[in-house]
């Protein structure tokens, strides 16, 4: 039914992030894109210092990716990694399209913060911003 789903992760919420995975396996996909997006290193740092945090940001998110790499392709399914910098629900929204997929699997468990009372959360700004199927696992 779904050939390709994008599912983006957190460092934050491994637990939740597992959830999510498990039921996008349990899809059967044909593949499952994994995203995780960071955020973008501040213009103030430069040079040697800026390029030694996005590599140490980007070698943490290829350690947890590592790990549901091998749960995913365990499943027989094909898994691809993205990490990509800016605001989680643009990004999110931006490979969605450019992947062509055709779910996005993401976790909720409601408001967390006053920034998501008054902004609304990612999972609800992608849902604002995407045709795609959207697919929310609640805690």
């Amino acid at each position: 039914m779904f050939k390709k789903v994008l599912l983006p992760i957190s460092m934050k919420t491994k637990e939740r992030s597992t959830k999510a995975i498990q039921a996008a396996m349990h899809l059967r996909p044909e593949e499952i894109i994994l995203l995780h997006v960071l955020d973008p290193v501040p213009e103030v740092i430069g040079g040697k210092d800026r390029q030694q945090l996005q590599k140490e940001a980007d070698d943490a998110v290829q350690d947890i990716f590592g790990e549901y790499e091998a749960t995913i392709k365990a499943a027989d399914i094909h898994c691809t990694k993205i990490i990509d910098r800016g605001t989680p629900a643009n990004i999110i929204v931006k490979i969605a399209e450019k992947e062509d997929v055709d779910l996005i699997v993401m976790f909720s468990d409601g408001r967390d913060c006053v920034t998501d009372m008054l902004l609304g959360s990612c999972t609800e700004r992608v849902l604002r911003n995407t045709s795609i199927a959207l697919l929310i696992i609640r805690k």
